[in-house]
């Protein structure tokens, strides 16, 4: 019934709460996008059926999302109407509506792990894994039983005693995984407080982009230039031993 409802529908409309305004921020690029104020309520229109399940849109907390049908709103998973179609409200274009607003931060560097004044929590939205942090013991017994071309693939650094591994697909051995944004690994399971943000954050502390940044749960990061990563293979992985 939803896919007969939904048939020929070129946008999509987003109802937030207006308390959670700031989280429209990683959408207010989409030049596409209306904007309009409805009591406690901000609605949004003209997102288009391809970026309905974007990470953009996904990662907006509170949000509901609905279809319009003749005069009527659904709801995305709705057979009923939800809402009279919104024809009073101003609309404003989402850029203009939502000036950006970066605020000040005050980075402060000593050393290889460091802790930064901005926060990553944990997260409902699944991405896949591109990294892994294997302990050498792990890897000192596994390495010398796999084929060379499953390692073709991935790039790799040692950190004390533990290897960083990169690239897809990863090896099906125990470890701390990591999914990629930009620059930044994170921890699987987590992302940015306020991802809008995270390009911000990713010009303050690799400006140049010469480095991959490792975050951790405790909201401390390390460092790795992507000149010291090497292709992993077994005589180079022995040589490093």
């Amino acid at each position: 019934m939803e896919r007969h409802l939904t048939q020929g529908v070129t946008e999509y409309w987003l109802r937030l709460p207006s308390k959670y305004k700031e989280k429209l921020a990683q959408i207010r690029v989409w030049k596409s996008l209306r904007i309009a104020t409805d009591g406690d309520d901000i609605w949004v229109r003209g997102i288009p059926p391809s970026q309905l399940h974007s990470e953009e849109i996904r990662s907006i907390p509170f949000k509901k999302i609905y279809f319009q049908r003749e005069n009527a709103l659904f709801l995305l998973d709705g057979n009923l109407p939800e809402e009279r179609l919104k024809t009073s409200l101003l609309w404003s274009p989402i850029d203009k509506a939502l000036p950006v607003e970066t605020p000040t931060y005050n980075f402060n560097y000593f050393g290889i792990q460091e802790t930064i004044n901005f926060r990553i929590v944990p997260s409902t939205v699944e991405r896949e894994a591109a990294a892994q942090l294997i302990s050498l013991a792990t890897l000192d017994a596994a390495i010398p039983k796999m084929p060379a071309v499953r390692l073709q693939p991935l790039q790799w650094i040692l950190i004390e005693n533990q290897a960083l591994l990169i690239g897809l697909p990863l090896l099906a051995l125990p470890g701390k995984v990591f999914w990629q944004t930009e620059n930044f690994l994170l921890p699987t399971g987590y992302d940015f407080e306020y991802p809008e943000l995270r390009t911000y954050f990713r010009q303050k502390i690799n400006q140049h982009g010469k480095s991959i940044i490792v975050m951790q749960t405790n909201n401390t990061y390390f460092k790795i230039s992507k000149e010291d990563l090497q292709k992993l293979t077994i005589s180079g992985y022995r040589l490093s031993r």
